[in-house]
């Protein structure tokens, strides 16, 4: 499985297809206005964290990119793309509404003319292995809500929910918990105590599903 080391991961900003409500996957959809004001408020976040990822990796896809950079204008990180890091490909499924696409997502199911989920989860697993074995210091990893569900689904757990826009998890090393090992907390900008932003514990993965690796 994964290096248990310290990292970050955040879901892109809004693009226009989140805001059609339809799947983009591996198709290239621009973020919107909204999606750009998303990213630069975690600049307050990204100021308060006590460990600063020094790294930021995001997809090759433009929202992802587009996202990382605009985060990095309050931390100044190298910073670098990863193919591996995309979205699912969901074959005939793309630009096909939400709703639509359950059998995927609830059910699954492998989408005709796309990756499979077993390939799919393969290639997340290479690509954050190498975000966490070539760095020994914290990361932070710009990607999309199927990647997040994929890490889940590596360990055999399964997304609680969907993944907002913009929402900063952090990932701290826990040996004591043997299904995933690591204690994850959310950043929440409206979450402060005296002035300052708190972490929260974030659950982000619920009942068990079968391990997905390749």
């Amino acid at each position: 499985m994964l290096p248990p080391k310290h990292f970050y991961m955040i879901r892109h900003g809004q693009t226009e297809a989140n805001e059609a409500r339809v799947m983009a996957g591996s198709t290239d959809s621009p973020l919107t206005p909204l999606g750009r004001r998303q990213a630069r408020s975690v600049h307050t976040v990204l100021e308060s964290l006590a460990i600063k990822p020094q790294t930021i990796i995001h997809s090759h896809l433009s929202r992802a990119r587009d996202t990382a950079h605009i985060l990095n204008e309050s931390l100044g990180a190298h910073i670098y793309e990863d193919a591996d890091l995309a979205e699912m490909h969901v074959g005939s499924f793309e630009g096909a509404s939400y709703e639509d696409c359950t059998p995927i997502f609830e059910d699954l199911c492998d989408p005709p003319g796309g990756e499979t989920h077993a390939d799919f989860c393969g290639r997340i697993r290479r690509g954050l292995t190498r975000a966490l074995e070539n760095h020994d210091h914290s990361v932070l990893v710009v990607c999309h809500g199927g990647v997040l569900a994929a890490l889940g689904k590596l360990y055999g757990i399964r997304a609680k929910h969907l993944f907002q826009n913009c929402h900063l998890y952090e990932f701290e090393p826990n040996p004591s918990r043997e299904k995933f090992p690591w204690q994850v907390w959310q950043h929440d900008p409206c979450h402060k105590v005296n002035g300052r932003i708190i972490r929260k514990t974030a659950v982000l993965f619920h009942e068990a599903v079968e391990a997905i690796d390749s």
